[in-house]
This record gives structure tokens, sequence and C-alpha cells, in this order.
């Protein structure tokens, strides 16, 4: 009884050993195939890392120039305004209506940025 036990004991272990270098010779195999396709192009992330680290600048860039625009226009507009003022109303310069017309550009432009950002999220 005793030796049926024994030999049955090294004929599963030989399958465990036999099992293992399969699975060794099989890892390799995969891994000369995976060389073979990264050769060919198939595997390249490159391409695909590069072209998402562009639209995210895009998407950045577009983000922070329409930022500018929003910040910019409303004194912009504001300043215009003062000057058509100055030509067709006052008759002299009026510093103090030109400083309280671009603050009010100012605080308008950031008025518009903070409801433009709570809308992004």
């Amino acid at each position: 009884m005793e030796l049926e036990d024994k030999k049955e004991i090294l004929e599963n272990e030989n399958k465990i050993v036999d099992n293992e270098k399969t699975s060794q010779e099989e890892e390799k195999r995969k891994q000369k195939i995976f060389e073979i396709e990264k050769k060919l192009g198939r595997h390249n992330n490159e391409k695909e890392l590069k072209n998402r680290k562009n639209s995210k600048l895009m998407k950045y860039f577009a983000l922070a120039t329409n930022m500018v625009y929003i910040l910019a226009l409303p004194i912009l507009i504001m300043l215009g305004f003062y000057l058509l003022l100055k030509k067709y109303l006052f008759k002299t310069d009026q510093p103090l209506v030109l400083i309280v017309f671009l603050i009010i550009g100012a605080i308008s432009g950031y008025w518009s940025l903070i409801k433009q950002v709570n809308n992004i999220k």
C-alpha cells in the first residue's frame, strides 16, 4: 500500500513540475510574440500618449485664452464707453469717471469669469 501511495505522490509531483515547465515556456513564448509585435508597431502607445498630452494642453490653452477674453472685454468696453462720453458729452477729462468705469469693467469681468468657472464643473 505504501509503495503505491509513494508512486502516486511521485507521479503527482512530476505532473506539477511538468505543468510549471510548460507554463514557463508559455510565458517565454508570449513574451517573444509581444516583442515581435512591438517591433512591428502594434503595441506602440507613445503616439497615443503624445496625442493625449497635446489634447490636454490645447484644452487648457483654450480655457486660459477664454478667461483672458472674459476678463479683458468688459474693461475694454467700459473704456470705449468712457471715450465716447468724453468725446460727445464731457468738455474736459474726467479721470474719476474713467476710474469708476474701469472698476465696473473689472468687477463685471470677474463676475463673468466666476459664472463660467462654476459652469465648467
